[in-house]
């Protein structure tokens, strides 16, 4: 039989590793290591991985993960759910998780569920027929811990990043979004601000608990009547639409000195809004943002925000599902990680130009 023939041959029973070998010359082991992007002490040229490669490619290699899952043995599959994976906080916390898994010699399947629980319960239902070892919820979802509290029953092995630091049903990696907020609002009163702005959105549990935090600290600057909240959703577009009707003349926050943006892609849009409308920052006006996404620092000028560490947190949730995973740990005897944000002030804040009639 000719190497055409069998390669026919392999295409139509479904092509296995040995398949894959034979017809490039290498071993079984080599092409498992190349496919599986297993590292060790033997280098493998760049010739032999490529021609793997187009090998597995031209008779339809795929890994029977559902035969190894049936076998007992792990898949090295991780299944993530993320709030929204349009969010760049939540990129820098996928980034982070890449690089855990990497490490472990796992592969992740990614879940996109726009902050609806019922889509997180369905990849839930989807990531255990493909028999993923684990799963990672990124952000809080719509309606509490409901959904949260649904994966913790049907699998082992769940893990969360969100903001909150109270303990839930599974652990998780956290950070304290009550010290973030403060450190938001203490850098901007020492720079002598007084009539601050919150803009916040109110559909997750972080931007409703920045609210709070916020209104707590001007009441407890005695400036409580000087608090003004708006409410808009984590995307630049709203938030632009909000900032057009913040910077003109006759809205309540135009005697605003600063803004204190609850997440990095809200203050993006109230960038916009301001420059359009000829509001200087932070001349005018300073603001600051929340996340310290990867574009923070290249605004014009650049933002002024707080710092979650999101990269640190994927790969520490990483470590920690992959941990109890090869352990067998039981959820109720591992520890949350609550890390604490950190300011990085930028050029968006500065003194107030006037603070004539404030206290």
């Amino acid at each position: 039989m000719s190497i055409e023939d069998g390669s026919r041959s392999a295409w139509r029973r479904g092509a296995t590793l040995r398949d894959v070998a034979t017809e490039s010359g290498v071993s079984v082991t080599t092409v498992s290591r190349i496919l599986n992007g297993r590292e060790s002490g033997i280098p493998i040229r760049d010739e032999t991985r490529t021609r793997v490669m187009e090998t597995a490619a031209r008779l339809g290699y795929t890994p029977n993960l559902l035969a190894r899952g049936l076998r007992g043995s792990r898949s090295s599959l991780l299944g993530v759910i993320a709030r929204d994976i349009s969010d760049p906080f939540h990129l820098q916390v996928l980034r982070g998780i890449n690089q855990a898994s990497r490490e472990r010699d796992y592969r992740l399947f990614l879940g996109h569920v726009d902050y609806r629980p019922e889509m997180a319960i369905a990849y839930g239902s989807m990531f255990e027929r493909s028999h993923a070892d684990g799963i990672i919820v990124i952000g809080d979802l719509e309606g509490g811990d409901a959904a949260l509290d649904i994966l913790a029953q049907q699998h082992r092995y769940v893990v969360g990043v969100t903001d909150r630091v109270a303990r839930r049903q599974v652990p998780g990696v956290y950070a304290e979004s009550d010290t973030g907020a403060k450190l938001a609002m203490d850098h901007l009163w020492s720079l002598g601000h007084r009539r601050i702005v919150c803009v916040s959105d109110s559909r997750t549990y972080d931007g409703r608990r920045r609210i709070e935090v916020y209104r707590q600290f001007m009441a407890d600057h005695g400036v409580a009547e000087l608090a003004q909240v708006h409410v808009t959703d984590q995307e630049p577009a709203p938030s632009y639409e909000l900032g057009r009707r913040l910077f003109g003349s006759g809205s309540p926050a135009a005697a605003a000195t600063a803004v204190f943006a609850t997440s990095d892609t809200t203050a993006l849009g109230l960038m916009k809004a301001a420059f359009e409308a000829g509001v200087a920052i932070p001349g005018r006006i300073s603001l600051v943002g929340y996340d310290d996404i990867d574009f923070a620092a290249y605004t014009i000028p650049p933002l002024t925000t707080i710092s979650q560490a999101g990269v640190e947190m994927g790969r520490l949730a990483g470590e920690m599902v992959f941990d109890m995973i090869e352990n067998g740990s039981e959820r109720e005897m591992v520890s949350d990680v609550v890390m604490t944000p950190t300011l990085v002030a930028r050029q968006s804040s500065a003194p107030p130009a006037s603070v004539e009639g404030d206290r």
